[in-house]
């Protein structure tokens, strides 16, 4: 009986840990296939009786006919929400390369390396990474209105680096110290300092580079305090942002709903695409 106690209480953790994660998830994919009249009803339904996809094509700019001919019209917002789909693209695109470009040979530095004020800068950088985002967002606003970054992407991806570079960073330079120590015997070979750093650094670090490339993606993409202080209501306006237009003028919770999930999808998709160099990061040998 003893040695089932722990089996139980892990069953029981990942029970509570499933319903945790899945249960608002269920909740905006129910909301998004239900009419109108159903999300208005109380108590609300536990599951759609009649699921459709209207509420998906109206915030693409169709209309659609239930099956019980109910007419749904294209949402006025439409424009909005593409525009937005193609703003988040575009910058969690760049913020993901750009950090990576930044980050990984500043962790390959801190990780392998030894130099002067090694010990100072790398508490700046824990020291980024424990300010709260949201406590320089007035400062970020002020100096990017004089400098004319508000309402552009350009802005919003200076913005959201500020938190990707020294997090990411953080996360890769413990990667890289636990890496084995290969430079000696990379020098041996005639391999130069840069030559060693592309061909043998990079490839060992290839999972740990995927992780840090997903962190920034996501982040960027689902990015929502900055994008509504910098661009909302601009023509580089996020999905998060524009998502959240339909709470205001006349409610459309079901609109809402479907585009929460619609902002899902792609960042799911990574995910699942890439859990291999997840699950293999948490490796504590990374030659194993």
């Amino acid at each position: 009986m003893t040695r089932q106690n722990p089996t139980i209480f892990a069953y029981l953790a990942m029970a509570v840990a499933a319903v945790w994660t899945l249960l608002p998830i269920y909740w905006m994919l129910r909301m998004a296939t239900l009419i109108p009249a159903d999300i208005s009803t109380y108590p609300p339904p536990l599951w759609p009786h009649h699921p459709h996809i209207g509420n998906l094509l109206n915030i693409l700019g169709f209309s659609y006919v239930t099956s019980d001919g109910l007419l749904l019209t294209a949402a006025g917002q439409s424009r909005q929400i593409i525009s937005g789909l193609i703003n988040s693209s575009i910058v969690a695109g760049c913020t993901m390369i750009a950090t990576l470009i930044i980050v990984v040979p500043l962790a390959y530095v801190f990780g392998r390396m030894e130099f002067r004020f090694k010990t100072a800068l790398f508490m700046a950088v824990l020291f980024a990474v424990a300010v709260p985002p949201v406590s320089t967002l007035i400062p970020f606003y002020s100096l990017f209105s004089d400098l004319g970054l508000t309402g552009t992407r350009t802005g919003l991806v200076l913005i959201t680096l500020t938190v990707t570079i020294p997090f990411v960073a953080w996360m890769l330079i413990g990667y890289f110290r636990n890496l084995p120590p290969v430079e000696r015997l990379a020098m041996i070979d005639g391999l130069s300092r840069w030559e060693m750093f592309f061909k043998v650094m990079l490839p060992l670090a290839r999972n740990g580079i995927t992780v840090a490339a997903i962190i920034s993606f996501l982040f960027s993409w689902n990015e929502y305090v900055f994008a509504t202080t910098l661009v909302n209501g601009t023509d580089a306006t996020t999905l998060p942002a524009a998502a959240s237009g339909f709470l205001f003028q006349q409610p459309e919770p079901g609109h809402m709903a479907a585009a929460i999930c619609l902002s899902m999808l792609p960042a799911a998709l990574v995910v699942f695409f890439l859990q291999r160099h997840i699950a293999e990061m948490n490796l504590v040998d990374p030659v194993r």
